[in-house]
């Protein structure tokens, strides 16, 4: 039995065992996958635990930056690991997190490459985020409430700093929006050309649609959900920790499993 596991803070919402466990059915392996909610003060003990357990485990809030000093090998690329894989006794990161907001934002996204795309947020899904989106080829300009934060992102990914500039596409990669009420726009001056936007991704699925995605809906962009990226790069996770490869077709069952579950 393959044994994976999510480690992060703060994170009784989430489907990823639900995912995994369809990934699990469709590929015919026997796999349990369990939550391990961790404070800050217990981190090094509940890696250590997992390191020693499990096969592999996913990394999430706040932990895909602080993670890295506590494994072996940083394969990521970006500096934010989202996905540990036991290999040969030593646990090695990656990040599954590009592949799989770019497989979801391409679906159903019609920008030219070269169109402005502004990206809010300075955390590691942020970082993640940016790289994937200027590697695409779209112009990408980044935005984060504390200024301080949002240097190192600049600097390590030359992205642009937001300076009210129009934005064909505008992505929320921050925690605002987990609780109704917030919403990252709120950081925006007064001059965001909401209008010019034709397309609003969020990366927080839970709520399925947060206030920032209603509003960007109203203003009439057309609105997704992180759930789609969720599916995706847990799908990329298990091909990396379980050593197998799948295919396109393969990623889309998995994900109308997990949508037949979820009832979408």
């Amino acid at each position: 039995m393959y044994k994976l596991g999510l480690l992060g803070s703060g994170i009784s919402y989430t489907l990823s065992p639900l995912v995994h466990g369809a990934a699990f059915d469709y590929l015919g392996v026997e796999g349990a996958y369990d939550v391990f909610d961790t404070s800050n003060e217990k981190l090094e003990e509940t890696v250590r635990r997992m390191r020693e357990s499990l096969d592999g485990f996913n990394v999430t809030k706040p932990y895909k930056e602080m993670i890295i000093p506590l494994i072996d090998e940083d394969k990521s690329g970006c500096g934010a690991v989202n996905t540990v894989a036991m290999t040969g006794g030593k646990a090695v990161g990656y990040n599954t997190d590009g592949s799989g907001f770019l497989r979801s934002f391409n679906e159903d996204c019609d920008l030219t490459f070269g169109e402005n795309v502004l990206v809010l947020g300075a955390g590691g899904a942020a970082k993640v985020v940016v790289k994937t989106l200027k590697d695409a080829g779209f112009a990408v300009y980044a935005h984060n409430r504390t200024a301080d934060r949002l240097k190192p992102l600049l600097q390590e990914t030359g992205a642009r700093e937001w300076r009210g500039e129009s934005a064909a596409a505008i992505i929320n990669c921050t925690s605002c929006g987990l609780k109704n009420g917030d919403n990252p726009l709120s950081s925006l001056v007064e001059k965001f050309d909401k209008k010019s936007v034709k397309y609003a991704y969020d990366l927080i699925y839970s709520p399925p649609e947060t206030d920032f995605l209603k509003e960007m809906r109203a203003a009439g962009a057309r609105t997704k959900n992180g759930l789609d990226m969720l599916v995706y790069q847990a799908v990329k996770a298990d091909e990396i920790i379980l050593g197998v490869n799948l295919t396109d077709a393969d990623y889309r069952e998995i994900k109308r499993l997990v949508m037949r579950i979820v009832g979408k």
